[in-house]
């Protein structure tokens, strides 16, 4: 509302962008631009609505978010009224809690009464809306309800209930806006409408899992969320999707310490709020019963037998001591996983080079091309800023398939081109598609990150360059960062000596080069190794597994210390971006072993180390980030940003 001099005159308001607005008697400035419905939120006045969505844009059909403004003859919707200068805006007349009712009546005309028995009770907006705005009794019997289809499979994870449907248009508008795959649409017209798939087909979408949680009622609902649980039973805890190295938030909920569902946990710097379907629906694998629950000890040749972990840790630093004794650090290899925290890797990297003093240490198997600082560049928020995006190959899609949303809305939103070209095209190639673009985003996965380190050159001069090269595993870009590489320490600085890559520590376990290896799992890409990791294990004469499920190399090891499964631990992991966000417990352990920061710590200091922290989370991160400035800066939520003269 603009403010009155003495006089009574209005008086000149700055140029500053912002819009002078009175809601409800409450006055404040707001961005040019901004909905009136945004407006109020800020001010935390709760306007009720059903088909708005702040991923997408506003269409105005459900007519519940109508406001009295000055000067307007009638109502208008909230959701799509732009804020003006002096604009004054009532939100709660006798008017608007007519029209209100009045909606929900309609809405709740042929509404079944499924309430009791509908997965969306407890968290569904007509069913508060109802409560809060609705009419107290309605004038329409029960036995005059039009009956629709109920429980329509739609594909292997979603089922509709057309019956429940109020038609607000959001999962059209997903498919439309969002994804661009226009899988679901609206059938017949006026009451007939009915919300369906395209031709009655199944549906495709590798993004089909956000369609429930965009919902505001239960027409769209998991099928493996189907009559298993109600809101007010879960336990939530916020996490990182473990699926894949783009570092989207999610909401663990677990009951009777099983996870029954991830949700989404908008990041707009991230995942914009949505998750894919391999991620969504990966939860089942965390409540399996396979686990290592008990620390061992199995002598080459003699029977198993169940210790304390800390007489474990015992009998792994004797045996580790014993080959370093025989035969030098060099004969020790330490094998991490992209499934580990950023503690865990920090610690696993120093125990490694300053207290075994291997250079032998790696996560992953390949030995991709050494990481330079321009890799790091490009945000996952600042891919919407680019002109051109260029996509080498398939696989940094497969990778992290929520980057194709990101994508898609660069495309849509901002008018970005999306060149998505062979993983080996040729630099020229590739300059010659980019054209004159400005700024230009570079896209590649750890598989073609060299060629991709060759096109960037060749793309450069005039313009803005920027990398994005996605990794593997959900925490395969902090254990680059924090040195578990054969080549580089620490903060991308040079190792004392360089060592042995992931396959390469096999192929010398299985020559006998390598006589003890230290596996901190789990670590998928090393089970995958089958024959070669069999051979290696078995001429190992020292193997000890910190790890979480049975497999070849928990079998095989001469000590075995049960871990903490991702979910069951807390900590940080960091995304492709660098983004360092933090991890909290979601389900308690599996087993009553202590969390891997502090067996790590135990073993250095079986092994001699002198000033080692004492291994609790927060002691060891706060001791990480004093060691890392790049951590330090990033704090939690931040992205590590490494100086351009970082060594290659």
């Amino acid at each position: 509302m603009s403010a009155m001099a003495a006089d009574g005159s209005a008086l000149e308001q700055p140029d500053d962008g912002r819009v002078g607005v009175s809601i409800d008697g409450r006055d404040a400035r707001f961005p040019k631009g901004m909905l009136v419905l945004d407006a109020a939120t800020e001010l935390g006045i709760h306007i009720p609505i059903y088909c708005a969505h702040p991923k997408m844009d506003p269409v105005a059909v459900c007519r519940m978010c109508l406001v009295n403004i000055e000067k307007f003859p009638k109502p208008q919707p909230a959701c799509a009224t732009v804020v003006a200068e002096g604009m004054v805006v009532r939100t709660e007349t006798a008017e608007v809690t007519e029209l209100r009712e009045g909606m929900l009546e309609f809405l709740l005309l042929n509404h079944p009464l499924d309430c009791p028995v509908c997965d969306r009770g407890g968290e569904c907006d007509l069913q508060d809306f109802t409560f809060r705005y609705g009419p107290g009794v309605s004038r329409f019997p029960i036995t005059e309800k039009v009956h629709f289809n109920k429980a329509v499979p739609l594909s292997q994870h979603i089922e509709l209930d057309q019956e429940r449907c109020i038609l607000c248009w959001r999962c059209v508008r997903y498919y439309d806006e969002i994804t661009g795959e226009k899988e679901i649409v609206l059938q017949q017209r006026g009451v007939q409408t009915l919300v369906a798939t395209f031709n009655d087909q199944e549906l495709q979408s590798a993004f089909q899992g956000n369609l429930p949680e965009i919902c505001p009622v239960g027409a769209l609902t998991h099928r493996e969320y189907r009559f298993v649980s109600r809101p007010w039973d879960l336990q939530r805890a916020a996490g990182v999707c473990p699926e894949c190295s783009y570092g989207c938030n999610i909401n663990v909920d677990s009951r009777d310490f099983e996870v029954k569902r991830f949700a989404s946990r908008d990041n707009p710097l991230v995942d914009d709020s949505w998750l894919c379907d391999r991620g969504r629906y990966s939860f089942p694998v965390w409540n399996s019963a396979e686990r290592v629950r008990r620390a061992a000890v199995q002598p080459r040749g003699g029977e198993s037998r169940d210790v304390s972990v800390d007489d474990a840790v015992a009998a792994a630093a004797a045996e580790l001591r014993g080959v370093i004794d025989e035969h030098s650090g060099e004969a020790v290899a330490v094998l991490g996983s992209a499934q580990s925290t950023n503690e865990e890797c920090w610690l696993l990297e120093r125990l490694a080079r300053t207290v075994i003093h291997t250079p032998h240490i790696d996560h992953q198997l390949e030995a991709f091309a050494d990481l330079t600082a321009g890799e790091h560049e490009l945000g996952i928020a600042e891919i919407e800023e680019c002109d051109t995006l260029v996509v080498l190959g398939p696989q940094p899609e497969i990778e992290a398939p929520v980057l194709t949303l990101r994508l898609y809305k660069a495309e849509q939103k901002r008018g970005a081109r999306v060149l998505r070209l062979d993983a080996d095209t040729a630099p020229a190639r590739v300059a010659a598609a980019v054209g004159t673009a400005q700024r230009v985003g570079l896209i590649a996965d750890e598989t073609n990150r060299a060629h991709a380190a060759r096109v960037a050159p060749a793309l450069a001069g005039k313009r803005s360059v920027r990398m994005l090269t996605i990794t593997r595993g959900v925490n395969g870009r902090g254990a680059k960062d924090l040195g578990v590489l054969p080549n580089l320490g620490a903060g991308y600085q040079s190792a004392p000596a360089s060592g042995k890559s992931g396959r390469e520590i096999l192929e010398a376990a299985a020559e006998g080069s390598i006589r003890a290896l230290l596996l901190l799992g789990p670590n998928p890409a090393l089970e995958a190794a089958g024959e070669l990791l069999e051979r290696a294990l078995r001429k190992l004469s020292v193997v000890v597994a910190i790890d979480t499920r049975p497999g070849a190399a928990s079998r095989a090891a001469t000590v075995l210390i049960p871990g903490h499964a991702l979910l069951e631990k807390a900590g940080s992991v960091t995304n492709v971006e660098g983004r360092v966000q933090r991890i909290r417990t979601a389900l308690p352990p599996a087993t009553s072993a202590p969390p891997e920061t502090r067996v790590l710590s135990a073993l250095a200091g079986k092994l001699g180390a002198k000033g080692w922290e004492r291994g609790d989370v927060l002691t060891v991160n706060r001791a990480m980030r004093d060691a890392i400035p790049a951590y330090a800066a990033a704090g939690n939520g931040g992205r590590a940003v490494w100086a351009a003269e970082a060594p290659a």
